[in-house]
């Protein structure tokens, strides 16, 4: 008998062998090597401290908030619409589907179902105590 945790690993070996792993990873390489993305990055997040600053002022300065809101949200916008951005966040949302169907099982096992007979593709089934949640 295999103990849990040995299959835990191997089950993480596996999973860093598929293919939606391996494309996940292949895309956050493609973020990290396109300049103009991570330039995008570090505006973001600079426009994003100084909206933070600006936030804990005392006297706050209500048009100054608002530019830096507008900014900030520009600046995601334009991150979220880079096409390495987007593969990567589609190669990754596949990985979490993956990771869903995980916890699923898992969950099922603790609560003493029989986990080969887990439904991993339909909807709700109404009973809470085989649900890993709600989406």
């Amino acid at each position: 008998m295999i103990d849990p945790i040995t299959a835990a690993k191997e089950m993480g070996k596996a999973l860093q062998n598929c293919p939606e792993y391996t494309l996940m990873k292949e895309a956050e390489k493609a973020c990290d090597a396109d300049a103009a993305l991570q330039e995008m990055i570090g505006d973001f997040n600079l426009v994003r401290m100084n909206l933070t600053q600006e936030n804990a002022k005392s006297e706050k300065n209500d048009a100054k908030i608002a530019e830096l809101n507008a900014a900030l949200q520009k600046a995601y916008t334009d991150i979220m619409g880079n096409e390495h951005m987007m593969n990567y966040n589609v190669a990754k949302q596949d990985v979490e589907a993956i990771m869903q169907k995980i916890n699923t099982v898992m969950q099922a096992a603790v609560n003493g179902e029989d986990v080969d007979a887990v439904d991993l593709e339909g909807g709700c089934t109404g009973s809470c105590s085989s649900c890993a949640g709600c989406h």
